[in-house]
């Protein structure tokens, strides 16, 4: 399950990165982007980067509680 969810998160980052390609692509052509749609894809890189993280630390080892000194 662990390796399922880092692929997973890994998907997601990749997918989030072709967003913000594909803003930096609109921005330099010729036409120019539509502002709308750079600021949804932008907000949606963001969104999928934030679930990859989450994914990422779900998918990691919890650490254990230190005892407390003296028990």
């Amino acid at each position: 399950m662990k390796v399922f969810l880092k692929l997973v998160a890994s998907v997601l980052v990749a997918i989030g990165a072709f967003l913000i390609y594909a803003v930096i692509h609109a921005v330099l052509s010729a036409g120019g982007a539509r502002p709308g749609v750079a600021v949804g894809y932008v907000a949606g890189a963001l969104v999928l980067g934030f679930v990859a993280v989450s994914l990422w630390r779900k998918s990691a080892p919890r650490a254990k509680a230190p005892t407390p000194a003296g028990s």
